[in-house]
Parts: C-alpha cells; sequence; structure tokens
C-alpha cells in the first residue's frame, strides 16, 4: 500500500538563517504535508500526521491535492531508512464511466 500524502496548501515557508561556514545569510523553503500512515495493527490512523519537508533551491511548491511518496524518495543510508528527496507522484482523480 503506497504512503498518501495531502497538501493542503500550495504556499511555503521560507527559513532565513546565517551560514555557519562563512556567516552569509541563507534561505530555506519548507512546505508543509500531512501523511496518512498506519498504526501497528495496520489500520489507518484516524488522522494524518503532519510534516514539513524542505524545496530544492528552484523548486516550486507542490500544488495542493493527493500524492504518493514516490519509490526514489527513500534510501538506505549506513543501514537506515531515509527519506531523501521530496519526490512527490500526484494521485489521479478516478473517473467514472
Amino acid at each position: 500500500m503506497p504512503i498518501r500524502i495531502t497538501i493542503a496548501q500550495s504556499q511555503s515557508e521560507t527559513i532565513n538563517y546565517t551560514s555557519k561556514k562563512d556567516g552569509s545569510p541563507q534561505q530555506l523553503r519548507k512546505q508543509t504535508a500531512y501523511a496518512h500512515v498506519v498504526n501497528e495493527s495496520n489500520e489507518a490512523a484516524l488522522y494524518p500526521e503532519k510534516f514539513g519537508f524542505l524545496l530544492n533551491r528552484e523548486q516550486s511548491p507542490f500544488a495542493a491535492g493527493e500524492y504518493t511518496l514516490h519509490p526514489s524518495a527513500i534510501t538506505v543510508y549506513e543501514g537506515k531508512l531515509v527519506l531523501s528527496s521530496n519526490r512527490l507522484t500526484p494521485v489521479k482523480p478516478k473517473t467514472v464511466a
């Protein structure tokens, strides 16, 4: 079962900070989403879990809508499963015949 992600708003938040390396001003952009997870009994949680993810430097925020995590977004690093990128695949709405 794919992990379903909901993005409610297409806006991103800008986070300003100072580089520890050279003291220059820097910015990160974060977007908020909701992950529809399951509990230990493999039952859908009553409410999705809110989380934030960073956008790449030139990346536009994702549009509001339903997505799934793309398989390439998950990697293994030093024996740990890591969400390494924010690759999301839009869920196509079901069409009624």
